[in-house]
């Protein structure tokens, strides 16, 4: 602990069984410590049982590796938790920032929703009563969020509910790749557009895809070539799109950023994606306690675990345990059916409507409606 109060490394590396105090205590020192609680751990032991593994997450670890390890898996989960380590150059700016006011007074100091202006937070209008604006956020890269997003609007587009699918993952543009679109209309055109005239101008983003949807999508941005939305741009495209008796299904990607975070707090469905590993456990309980920080009470918050391949090892109750959130769904995908799905360019829910991986996504369409 002392070397680490010193170093304040990038990693913590730390064994399940030591002479003086085990890893699961320095994990929860390491947490207790707030100077010290922002840097990712790994825990080895060699102990796999599901409950152990599942102590070392409650503790505080990121990920858990069980000896003996082969060398280029623990390169590898430790490449995946640095890549959310900003640059130690960085992390000192960032210190020597003036501090942001704290969670609770940002939010008091929006007293509307931006979607109804003239109304107070809540469900008191008849806006807000009729619509459904649902936010697909993963907690990691491929966590499942387009797939989520492109099956959930299908679904809901299936049961007869007008839907909008909204790619606002600005930089990967996926929605267009898996449904194999040119995109020629696109969500990037509308960063153009000068303050005001986006409420006018932003159908000339939409493109019709079937009966009861259509798409709003984005061009890939992996070089940052192309204007993004500023969160007043995103702030008019929500208030323009939200109406009476439609659902809007937005893809937001990996995370909260400023730009969606504006979005998370106006939405009345919010969903988290993750897989059944361990460093996508670790993120989706950091991503959900800070959904909870951001939610207002008509804003509902699920989880959906995508199982590929049946990867899953975990209990469903032991993962809903240590993400402190219950489970709206476990579905299953067969890699196959996915890359039948997206050769064809088609929603997987389109492949095989009765498969058990529709079935799923039409039960959750039919919740979204019922708790809107």
């Amino acid at each position: 602990m002392a070397l680490a109060a010193s170093e304040k490394p990038d990693l913590v590396m730390v064994d399940g069984m030591m002479p003086e105090i085990d890893g699961w205590e320095v994990c929860r020192r390491l947490r207790d410590d707030k100077s010290l609680a922002h840097i990712p751990i790994i825990m080895f032991s060699a102990v796999e049982e599901a409950e152990q593994k599942l102590a070392g997450f409650n503790a505080g670890a990121d990920d858990y590796l069980t000896k003996p390890t082969e060398p280029e898996e623990m390169i590898e989960r430790v490449e995946a938790l640095l890549a959310d380590v900003p640059p130690r150059e960085k992390s000192q700016e960032k210190s020597n920032a003036k501090p942001l006011p704290p969670q609770e007074d940002l939010l008091k100091t929006r007293k509307v929703d931006l979607r109804t202006p003239a109304a107070p937070l809540g469900r008191t209008t008849g806006l807000a009563s009729q619509t459904n604006l649902i936010v697909v956020v993963g907690a990691r890269g491929g966590a499942g969020t387009t797939t989520m997003s492109i099956n959930l609007a299908a679904s809901l587009a299936h049961i007869g509910v007008p839907t909008t699918l909204v790619d606002l993952d600005l930089t990967q543009g996926h929605i267009a790749l898996y449904l194999k679109q040119k995109a020629s209309r696109n969500i990037n055109h509308l960063a153009n557009l000068a303050t005001g005239k986006l409420k006018v101008q932003y159908a000339d983003a939409i493109t019709a895809y079937e009966e009861n949807l259509q798409l709003m999508l984005a061009r890939t941005n992996l070089l940052d070539q192309r204007k993004t939305l500023s969160v007043n741009q995103v702030n008019d495209l929500v208030h323009s799109l939200v109406q009476p008796g439609h659902c809007v299904v937005v893809d937001v990607g990996r995370g909260v950023t400023a730009v969606t975070r504006p979005l998370l707090e106006q939405a009345d469905q919010i969903i988290v994606c993750l897989r059944p590993e361990r460093v996508s456990l670790a993120a989706a309980k950091k991503l959900i306690i800070r959904m909870k920080e951001l939610l207002f009470s008509h804003t509902s918050l699920g989880a959906v675990l995508f199982d590929f391949v049946g990867g899953r090892e975990i209990p469903q109750k032991a993962i809903e345990s240590y993400l402190g959130q219950s489970m709206l769904a476990i579905v299953p995908i067969q890699s196959q059916e996915m890359a039948q799905a997206v050769n064809k360019g088609i929603p997987l829910v389109h492949l095989q409507a009765e498969s058990h991986t529709s079935i799923i996504f039409r039960r959750l369409a039919h919740q979204m409606v019922k708790t809107a």
